[in-house]
């Protein structure tokens, strides 16, 4: 029965797919105890994974900040008596910080700045999908049974029946959710939810396209609904000009947007936090990939799902990340999808006839 500390990444998205890797932990040891070291913003959620048994807060710039914060934060995490840990990123600080709070096995991927301080070293297989990658790095304590499932994936990609390998998301709290989104949720003629927005400007499928997709799908017969945070503001309201659309951008929290992503008939997004909800929550979903690459192995996952994406430009994809700005000036990246490319792509997902009818909302792949 291991006490096993887990480092994610801390973004919503990166932490949705480490799940997997959680739970397959668990599967191989039941009776074992999983902490998560994650940053406040997200604690909660993190603390309502019924597979997860503590949540440790750490905020890195104040915690991180230099060798005698390190230190202090050291002798908390040595007082729990951790078996294991496991650093999900390559931050040499992560390195430094298990190390000094002397656990004896410290797991982490190889190539990193301080990756020497590990116990033992993963490498990081690019070409492979970002679920499998963190399953590799808790391939060597998982079970047999759990490890050949976890070697499958790695051979065979996903099959989207498989119950294995899924992405978690704690059921979302309904005393929680704004009267708005439930009322929307209620209402039955089915909606497509879009996403404008996302943490890097690169990223994001120019506006223009987002609003005649909307005009498109409204003339099929579909509501639409938008969502965003407060910085994607002025693309919604772009998104949503002139047209009888429900825009909650900047007005959902976490558990308005899981309710949303749930009962949605689609979802169409850019490489952001949404499409990994979707991806969690089996709701079927278009992806339109802009500066960015499903090749780095962050796209959809175990869902019914279409990539579109400007083909044949020499500068894309650009960065692993995205960027605030195009490199080249064209966004060429960002403008050269039509809206009639990615309706195709809905349609592809969904039939246009259910537009008039609300039976059967929920995606949930079975």
């Amino acid at each position: 029965m291991a006490n096993v500390l887990v480092v994610p990444k801390g973004f919503l998205g990166d932490i949705l797919l480490m799940s997997p890797a959680i739970e397959a932990l668990k599967a191989s040891d039941p009776e074992g105890r999983i902490t998560v070291l994650c940053p406040p913003q997200v604690a909660e959620f993190v603390g309502r994974d019924p597979l997860v048994d503590d949540v440790i807060e750490i905020d890195r710039k104040r915690d991180l900040s230099g060798w005698g914060a390190i230190r202090r934060f050291a002798g908390t995490l040595a007082e729990r008596g951790f078996d294991r840990a496991y650093a999900f990123h390559q931050s040499p600080r992560t390195a430094l910080l298990l190390k000094k709070a002397g656990i004896p096995v410290r797991v982490g991927y190889s190539g990193g700045l301080l990756s020497f301080l590990y116990t033992r070293t993963v490498a990081k297989t690019e070409r492979l999908h970002e679920v499998v990658r963190n399953l590799e790095l808790v391939r060597d304590d998982l079970s047999e049974e759990v490890g050949a499932q976890v070697d499958l994936l790695a051979r065979s990609g996903p099959t989207h029946a498989a119950a294995f390998g899924r992405l978690r998301i704690p059921a979302e709290d309904a005393l929680q959710i704004s009267d708005r989104v439930r009322q929307i949720c209620e209402e039955q003629k089915p909606f497509v939810l879009l996403a404008p927005g996302s943490q890097w400007e690169t990223k994001r499928w120019h506006a223009a396209g987002f609003h005649a997709l909307a005009k498109r799908l409204m003339q099929e017969g579909f509501r639409v609904v938008i969502t965003g945070a407060p910085s994607d503001a002025e693309a919604c309201v772009e998104v949503a000009s002139g047209l009888n659309v429900a825009n909650l951008c900047g007005e959902t929290s976490l558990e308005d947007l899981t309710a949303l992503v749930r009962w949605s008939k689609a979802v169409v997004c850019n490489d952001s936090m949404t499409m990994h909800i979707a991806s969690a929550l089996g709701v079927p979903t278009v992806v339109v990939f802009c500066a960015t690459s499903p090749s780095f192995g962050f796209g959809p996952w175990k869902n019914r799902a279409v990539v579109v994406e400007k083909q044949g430009l020499f500068c894309k994809p650009c960065r692993r990340h995205g960027s605030r700005r195009c490199p080249t000036g064209t966004r060429a990246c960002m403008t050269g999808v039509s809206a009639e490319e990615v309706f195709a792509g809905v349609q592809s997902l969904i039939s246009v006839r259910e537009a008039s009818g609300g039976a059967g909302r929920l995606h949930v792949i079975e």
